[in-house]
């Protein structure tokens, strides 16, 4: 392994020498990977002085917040320090007392249990007829082991001396010859009774010392470590170590308290059962519980075994048993997720592989700190890149985001994974925020994929198809919970939603704009909606192509959405809006863009682009405008007529008319005449294929796209030049079929009134319209008069003298 070297420069002021070394990208892993195991090395090497300085860093994470209240009492910092330690080991050292003389105690009570010990086993043997099934077990092994061993066979003895068949003198016994060592003496007694003690006093005066320092030095030592580690970040230096210090003293503090309400009650529980020295082993599961899993298991075989030696029948075990085993329930389902609240980030697996670990490198401390010191791993690898990994296989966070977890199951086809992730999503939010939170995102994760690689295309037909049965059974599991909400509240008298099989005929269209993603997205649009009682259908792509656009049954339809997952659909919408907007002016359309790219402009800027009525990047704020549309229509009298489609014939007859250049479409002189015959601020020339600029009378200028705004007067037109008929509109908020246009309003247009410019075979190629900022009255002589105006343009546009209209 080499690492590159990179060329000598003469040192200048800034850089005083060669730059340091540099590793290439390859090389880096490997370089991690070696730093790892020489840090284990070195942790089982120096353990002797790492498990002291471990100890003491946790006991300072613990003595911490006592240390800081006695500052507040204004005690200077080294008795602060000083009196936390010798509190902490005071009641460490009571601790052992208690121990001790619990267990001296109980040693010189096991003699008495010897009896009671033997009678179980006697009742045991002679528990059943034959023996016993301990002695059958017993004799059957011993039988067993002489003949492995060859001990029954005659052969196998010795044979008789000759004289002892004669009746001669009987073999000798030998002789026992016991050696005895000579006394101990005094340096060596002292040496077999101190020497096993010599190591775990040393550890503590080890441990003693290190909390002391890094109590009294404790800012001093995080300023280092800040220096050492992240030089050139600080904010993320500090908030690993703010992040570590969080977690191991929320860990410390809660385990704390969850071993004390496992083992004072358990402690209680024994003395009433009558179990002997029940503070001990009160103390003990406590104390026991710092180790993960095992720990209550270790806890609890000391007292059963006491109680079958001291009860002379079996009740006690049965209830130190069960009083286990509910501590544990209690504990386990109440007390942890009560106090805990948020868990210390890290998994089941982690922690078993945690305590194997440092149990192999430290032995029981390493069992003890194995969850503390896996948690500062974790924190370290939160913020450390190269160390990430330690977080993704340790931490007990989810590693995939949820739409990337969908995402994953739609691209292997595992659709049971797919469902259950989407019902258990729905059961905790609503089938809504699914698919705005999870499964369109997981959409435009496949589209993306698509963007970067289009030569394959079966995983985005897999992805769709998936996708569109997950909305099916989602559509089935939201009616199956209906259903039962209904039975529940039957008797109350409590109206609910409409449920999907009680929706409306269908009022909206939710179209799909190019492929098959952006149909699965058609149909999460059409299936929420058909939740809250609203008809809509869902179409493929195919139904909005250059073929069969102008064959879309929109009869009763008031709201047609397209659906694009494509970054930018702009060009693709604004074609099939123009080409809906003639056949159903009344139509309201919408353009839902999934996947916006950075550099989009705002949705009011993007459904201008795209000539809809509102463009959207979230379904709920979708749901909301299709509401309010949808509430309008319901009030407005009558079915709007559906128009044909007329564009070629309409551009055949502009082309007559010799308005195929912007030269010839100059009606600046038009629109001030028409303005000022009817006092109006503005008047317009619109031909079918444009949109045209507006004159603002007052100043005599034209109005900016910005001013007016396409969909602001272009909708209206729009009514005018497919009804072919004057349309009025005293005041446009009151007009049920203009109110909930938003850039109507917007713009400031109270009053419109529009005639359409008719050729001479009754085609309408265009509108002459006025536009009022506040509500008016236009009786019908006036309509009458607008329309003659409408009709004289049309014939002098004939001539080619547009501007020669007299008024």
């Amino acid at each position: 392994m080499s690492c590159e070297q990179p060329e000598l420069r003469a040192p200048y002021h800034g850089w005083p020498g060669p730059s340091p070394t540099r590793c290439t990208a390859r090389e880096l892993p490997l370089l991690t990977a070696g730093g790892i195991v020489l840090a284990i090395g070195g942790l089982y090497v120096g353990r002797d002085i790492f498990i002291p300085f471990a100890l003491a860093i946790l006991l300072s994470f613990a003595l911490t917040p006592l240390v800081n209240w006695l500052r507040r009492l204004k005690l200077p910092r080294i008795a602060a320090v000083l009196i936390a330690v010798t509190l902490a080991f005071i009641a460490i050292g009571g601790i052992g007392f208690v121990v001790g003389s619990q267990l001296v105690q109980l040693a010189n009570n096991l003699p008495s249990y010897q009896t009671t010990i033997t009678q179980k086993i006697r009742s045991l043997q002679q528990s059943a007829t034959g023996g016993g099934v301990v002695e059958r077990v017993t004799t059957t092994i011993q039988d067993l082991g002489k003949e492995i061993s060859g001990e029954g066979r005659p052969e196998d003895k010795p044979a008789q001396a000759p004289g002892s068949a004669l009746g001669g003198s009987t073999p000798q016994e030998p002789i026992t010859v016991r050696l005895e060592p000579p006394g101990p003496r005094p340096l060596e007694m002292i040496q077999t009774i101190v020497g096993p003690l010599l190591a775990p006093l040393a550890t503590a005066g080890l441990v003693i010392i290190f909390v002391i320092f890094v109590l009294l030095e404790r800012e001093d030592l995080r300023d280092r470590f800040i220096k050492l580690a992240g030089a050139g970040d600080l904010q993320k230096s500090t908030q690993a170590i703010n992040d570590a210090a969080a977690r191991v003293s929320r860990y410390l503090l809660m385990q704390l308290l969850v071993n004390l309400t496992y083992g004072v009650p358990i402690g209680l529980a024994l003395y009433f059962i009558g179990v002997p020295n029940a503070v001990l082993w009160g103390l003990l599961a406590a104390v026991l519980r710092f180790v993960p899993y095992l720990g209550p298991f270790l806890a609890a075989l000391f007292p059963i075994a006491l109680s079958i030696a001291v009860d002379p029948g079996w009740t006690m075990l049965f209830w130190v048993v069960g009083l286990f085993l509910l501590a544990e329930l209690v504990s386990n389902n109440v007390i942890e997720p009560w106090l805990y609240g948020s868990s210390t980030g890290l998994s089941s697996l982690a922690i078993i592989m945690a305590a194997i670990f440092w149990t192999t490198l430290w032995g029981p401390v390493g069992l003890f700190l194995a969850t503390p010191l896996t948690v500062c791993l974790i924190v370290i690898g939160r913020y450390v890149p190269r160390l990430e990994f330690l977080g993704i296989l340790l931490g007990s966070d989810p590693v995939l985001a949820p739409e990337e977890r969908l995402y994953q199951r739609l691209l292997a086809g595992n659709l049971e994974e797919a469902v259950e992730l989407a019902e258990d999503y729905v059961d905790e939010h609503s089938s809504r925020e699914f698919y705005d939170n999870v499964a369109i995102p997981a959409l435009r994760l496949a589209e993306n994929d698509r963007q970067r690689s289009t030569t394959d295309t079966n995983y985005r037909r897999l992805v769709a198809d998936t996708a569109i049965c997950v909305v099916r059974e989602i559509e089935d599991h939201v009616r199956e919970k209906a259903a039962s909400g209904d039975q529940a509240n039957a008797g109350s008298g409590k109206d609910d939603l409409p449920s999907a099989g009680e929706a409306q005929q269908p009022s909206l269209l939710c179209v799909a704009g190019r492929t098959e993603l952006d149909r699965a997205a058609a149909e999460m649009m059409a299936q929420v909606l058909g939740e809250r009682g609203i008809g809509a259908r869902a179409l493929p792509p195919i139904a909005v192509s250059q073929g069969a656009l102008e064959q879309l049954d929109l009869q009763g339809v008031d709201v047609v959405c397209l659906s694009y997952l494509h970054p930018q659909p702009q060009v693709y919408a604004r074609y099939i809006c123009r080409r809906l907007r003639r056949r159903a002016p009344h139509v309201k359309l919408a353009v839902c863009c999934w996947n916006p790219a950075p550099s989009t402009e705002q949705t009011d800027a993007l459904a201008n682009q795209m000539a809809a009525d509102a463009a959207f990047s979230s379904l709920e704020a979708w749901i909301n405008q299709v509401h309010a549309w949808l509430s309008r229509t319901t009030s407005a009298a009558g079915t709007p007529p559906i128009y044909p489609a007329t564009e070629q014939e309409q551009l055949v007859a502009l082309h007559d008319l010799g308005l195929t250049s912007v030269s010839a479409r100059s009606f600046d002189e038009i629109s001030r005449k028409v303005a000022q015959a009817f006092g109006a601020p503005i008047a317009l020339v619109s031909l079918a294929d444009e949109v045209p600029h507006p004159r603002d009378e007052a100043t005599g200028t034209p109005v900016s796209h910005q001013a007016t705004g396409y969909s602001a007067h272009g909708s209206l037109d729009a009514y005018v030049v497919a009804a072919n008929e004057v349309i009025v509109s005293e005041d446009v908020t009151e007009d049920p079929r203009f109110a909930d246009d938003p850039l109507v309003l917007e713009k400031g247009i109270r009053f419109y009134a529009g005639a359409p410019l008719r050729t001479s075979s009754g085609l309408a190629v265009g509108c002459l319209s006025v536009i009022d900022t506040k509500p008016r009255e236009f009786p019908e002589p006036d309509r009458q008069r607008l329309q003659e105006m409408a009709d004289e343009l049309v014939a002098i546009l004939g001539q080619g003298q547009p501007s020669s209209m007299a008024v």
